[in-house]
This record gives structure tokens, C-alpha cells and sequence, in this order.
């Protein structure tokens, strides 16, 4: 039996190398789509899309919010390397600059540190792969926001099934009244006949058949067998699990409108009562269902 899956959740991942951490924290509520929105730091743009498609790979329902923060252990960056190239290229266009202006002096040290590409950075060049590094941050984080979603859609999930075992029980009930209600429909609509007529005056078949084309107007037990079977479709879906939402929303509109007709025709204060506690625990089941997936 697949599992049903809730649409929040939490989960967090860190990964670390090389004096570099990758921390991600993803955050789901519901929606009726999967929307992925990404922040992450301004010096790794391309990051956003990639990461992007990598959770909707795995998520499908669900409006996402992905967390990006890398940080860098004081220390851990290279010290400036002198640009040897660079100052040798400074040193001989200075000296023909004194060769040319006549200029005579030093070149003094303090001059030349401050020229501009003296010296570079070798952690400019990333000598860490950070995409990677937050790909395995992602990856744990996903996991963690899986299980939580997974669990709490099972916890649903009992709940669901725990409801719909009550309204199957307040079926029976209202079924037990029904067997007896179209006897009572007939007697009761053959009594209010009889005295507004005398005897003779219609005839006895056709005044039969109307009273029955009436009592079968007010039967439920159509009803009742399409509710149950809706039931045994909601459990079903249940039990397959994986995305279920939208097919438990169109069958609760089912149900629904079973529950609307039975009330209608009804005119059982005892079952009207207990259709009003379906319709009760119909709506509970909604409420819940709009956080599955």
C-alpha cells in the first residue's frame, strides 16, 4: 500500500568541504500546483533555476519555499599571491617612464604594492564546487521534507478512514429506517386519500399505483447504495495512495450530494438527524483533504 502524502513539511540539509557550508532549509504548505521559489545568494544566480527543477522532481503538489545559505570559515580563504607578471610589466613601464621624462629617483615599494593586480586572490577561482555542495545539501534536505510529508499524510489518512467508518455506520442506521419508511409513506398517504374520497368515486387499481409512483419518489435506498459505494471509492483511493487529493475532493462532492438528496426526500425526523451528522463529518473530511497531495 503506497503512501498518502501531506503537502507540509520541513527538512534541512548541510553539507561541508574544504572550509565551505552549504546550509538548505525547504518549507511546504499547500497548493493546488507545485511552486518552487528559490532564494540564494546573489553571487551564485544560476543556482536558482537548477535547484528549482531538482525539487520538482521529486515534489509534485505544493507550494515549496527553498532556503540557500553558504558560508565561508574565517581563515579558510587563500592569502594574496603576488602577480609576478603583473609588477615585472609595472617595474619596466615605470623605468621608461623615467627614461623618457628625464625623471631621476626610486621606485619606491609603496608605490608598486598599490598598483592595481599586484596581487590575486586564489580563492577567487573556487577551489570548491559549491553547485555540488548544495546539490548534496538539497538531496538531505529533501529526504527530511519527504519523510515529514509522508508521515503526516498518514496521520491523515487514519483520520479519514476513522471518519468514513462513522458515516458508514450512520448509513446503517439511516438503511435500517428506510426499510420501514415506504411501508409508512404508503400507509400514511392511503389514509389521507380514504378521507377525502368516498368509497367508489376513483378507481381502487389506479389510486394503488399512484400511491406507490409516490412512496417510490421518497425512497433513499438509491441513495444509500450510492453513498456507500462512493465510501468504498474514498478508502480505495486511500489505500493507493501517492497523490490522492484531487480524487478524494471529486468524490466528497459525490458524497455530498448524496448526503443533500436523502435529506431532501426524507421526511424521517430520525434520519434527518443523522444525515445533518454526515454532513458534519463531510465536512471535517474536507477540511483534510485539502492537505494531501
Amino acid at each position: 500500500m503506497a503512501a498518502v502524502t501531506s503537502m507540509t513539511g520541513y527538512g534541512s540539509g548541510l553539507a561541508e568541504a574544504d572550509g565551505f557550508s552549504a546550509r538548505v532549509e525547504l518549507r511546504s504548505v499547500n497548493s493546488r500546483f507545485c511552486e518552487v521559489q528559490v532564494r540564494c545568494p546573489q553571487k551564485l544566480p544560476e543556482l536558482e533555476r537548477r535547484v528549482r527543477e531538482r525539487i520538482q522532481k521529486q515534489i509534485n503538489r505544493g507550494k515549496i519555499n527553498a532556503t540557500i545559505d553558504l558560508q565561508e570559515e574565517q581563515g579558510s580563504a587563500s592569502l594574496p599571491q603576488l602577480d609576478e607578471e603583473a609588477a615585472s610589466n609595472y617595474l619596466a613601464q615605470l623605468q621608461k617612464l623615467k627614461q623618457l621624462g628625464g625623471v631621476d629617483g626610486k621606485v619606491e615599494l609603496q608605490l608598486i604594492i598599490g598598483l592595481p593586480g599586484i596581487f590575486k586572490t586564489e580563492g577567487e577561482t573556487r577551489p570548491v564546487d559549491l553547485e555540488e555542495l548544495v546539490n548534496i545539501a538539497v538531496d538531505e534536505a529533501l529526504d527530511g521534507l519527504i519523510a515529514m510529508r509522508v508521515e503526516e499524510g498518514e496521520a491523515l489518512a487514519r483520520d479519514l478512514r476513522s471518519r468514513v467508518s462513522s458515516i458508514d455506520r450512520n448509513l446503517d442506521a439511516i438503511r435500517s429506517a428506510a426499510a420501514t419508511m415506504r411501508e409508512q409513506i404508503q400507509a400514511r398517504l392511503r389514509e389521507r386519500v380514504d378521507g377525502l374520497l368516498q368509497p367508489g368515486e376513483v378507481d381502487e387499481n389506479r389510486l394503488a399505483m399512484e400511491v406507490v409512483l409516490i412512496a417510490e419518489r421518497s425512497d433513499i435506498m438509491e441513495e444509500i447504495v450510492r453513498f456507500e459505494s462512493h465510501n468504498r471509492q474514498f478508502l480505495a483511493t486511500l489505500d493507493k495512495g501517492v497523490e490522492v487529493g484531487r480524487r478524494l475532493n471529486f468524490l466528497l462532492q459525490e458524497i455530498n450530494r448524496e448526503a443533500n438528496t436523502i435529506s431532501s426526500k426524507s421526511s424521517d425526523i430520525g434520519v434527518t438527524h443523522i444525515v445533518v451528522e454526515i454532513k458534519e463529518e463531510v465536512e471535517r473530511l474536507r477540511e483534510q483533504v485539502q492537505n494531501l497531495a
